[in-house]
């Protein structure tokens, strides 16, 4: 795997990819955004449906969890790319 590290294409293409997981998460976070206003009632702000709610609630600290694992990921990525280009 180090080998691997060594290629400054494979990082870039590395950060590439990840960059684009950050923006589809950033989309999901938003129709996450628009389902939870759906799934509230206008009363006392709380849930129509109490069961799927649960488990929308579930999927959304899930896509949260993804969020902060793209972004340590594409750091840490980042961080490699700096490396190698202040060694060369």
């Amino acid at each position: 795997m180090k080998d691997m590290m060594e290629n400054p294409e494979t990082i870039k293409e590395l950060i590439d990819q990840t960059k684009e997981i950050k923006e589809n998460n950033s989309s999901s976070m938003d129709n996450l955004t628009s389902m939870e206003i759906l799934l509230t009632s206008n009363d006392y702000a709380t849930a129509k449906d109490p069961d799927l709610s649960k488990t929308f609630y579930r999927l959304q600290e899930k896509i949260e969890d993804a969020n902060i694992l793209t972004s340590q990921l594409l750091s840490n990525l980042e961080n490699r790319d700096d490396d190698h280009e202040s060694i060369h």
